[in-house]
């Protein structure tokens, strides 16, 4: 699974020398001249004050107090536009960064043992295995569905006891799986009751030839070894290493078991020795973990999603242009509005 995504282009400073009024400049040694404007300003209106002219007609027309009131507006005007003009000069600058991420995801198809087996509570807690497992297979969809750096899987589930069950087919919707497993429980009917891991892991990979990832991972749980026979694990297995499946296998359950021995007529832990799912692990290149506890089965997964992270590709486009045309217009249409107040209505009379 491969997927582009391309964010909408971010406005942002250009690369410029210093930043000013949330705008870059690429040239603001022009700046330090805004700190001359008030010294223009004076002297302009000294030496209009010296210079006596002839107003206009409508000039006349207008009340006299209406033109005091307004007679600094045409000088305001060319100060606003020579400080446009300087600003302009220091060359602001603004840019557009296009940011396209490419990930190439991982196909991942999760294997949920239903036998009644799971059933069984959980030393210490007494909650059930299978409600356990659950919450950990949940969790790990969750988190492969909503990658924290911005990448997703596609997450397909399926239950298998005696026979197999698509539960959830490939989605990138986090809900979905999690709603399937909310309500989701062990097989009930005993005709059906069984652990079929070489049938679950065979239709895992039938489900993944499909596929266009270039990583495809099946992670089976299950407390048991195969009772069914009705395809040989390890022919599965191995049809899924040629197809370039790997398939990493959980064991949930203790890792010793107390038996009662009749020669000794005590009661004696035997350690539980778990062959087959290592075996499946080791044929396709992936691992094997036995967690006893919800701990470790938690740990499990987080070390299987350590193992398959999700590769990504960033790359990024800026595009920068310069504002100064903004500014020249703005000092432009300022002066010209200073020129026509001195030559109209705010015109000196002798």
């Amino acid at each position: 699974m491969i997927g582009i995504l391309i964010q909408e282009p971010t406005r942002t400073l250009a690369q410029g020398q210093v930043e000013f009024l949330g705008v870059s400049l690429a040239d603001p040694w022009f700046l330090p001249l805004l700190l001359s404007l008030p010294l223009v300003a004076w002297l302009a209106r000294e030496r209009r004050r010296a210079i006596p002219a002839r107003a206009p007609m409508i000039a006349h027309e207008l009340p006299s107090t209406w033109r005091v009131r307004f007679s600094w507006l045409p000088l305001a005007c060319e100060v606003a536009a020579l400080a446009c003009a300087l600003f302009a000069l220091a060359r602001p600058l603004e840019g557009e960064i296009y940011l396209t991420s490419e990930n190439e995801g991982v196909d991942i198809v999760l294997l949920l043992d239903r036998s009644t087996s799971m059933e069984q509570g959980q030393e210490g807690s007494g909650e059930r295995r299978f409600d356990i497992a659950k919450r950990a297979v949940g969790d790990f969809a969750v988190r492969r569905m909503t990658d924290r750096e911005g990448a997703a899987d596609n997450v397909c589930l399926v239950g298998f006891a005696m026979f197999t069950e698509l539960l959830c087919p490939f989605t990138l919707d986090a809900g979905a799986i999690s709603g399937v497993l909310k309500d989701l429980d062990v097989e009930q009917r005993r005709d059906l009751d069984g652990t079929s891991i070489g049938l679950a892991v065979s239709e895992a990979v039938r489900l993944l030839e499909l596929s266009e990832a270039k990583s495809k991972v099946v992670v089976i749980l299950t407390d048991g070894e195969d009772t069914t026979g009705l395809i040989d694990p390890l022919d599965s297995a191995r049809l899924a290493m040629e197809k370039g499946v790997r398939i990493y296998a959980v064991f949930a359950g203790p890792r010793v078991v107390t038996r009662y021995d009749p020669l000794t007529r005590r009661r004696v832990n035997i350690p539980v020795r778990v062959k087959l799912l290592p075996a499946l692990a080791k044929v396709t290149g992936a691992r094997f973990f036995h967690a006893q506890d919800e701990a470790e089965l938690e740990e499990a997964y987080a070390e299987i999603e350590r193992l398959e992270r999700t590769p990504r590709i960033e790359q990024a486009q800026a595009e920068h242009f310069d504002l100064y045309r903004s500014w020249i217009l703005a000092a432009m249409l300022l002066f010209s509005c200073a020129q026509f107040s001195r030559h109209s209505w705010a015109r000196r009379t002798p």
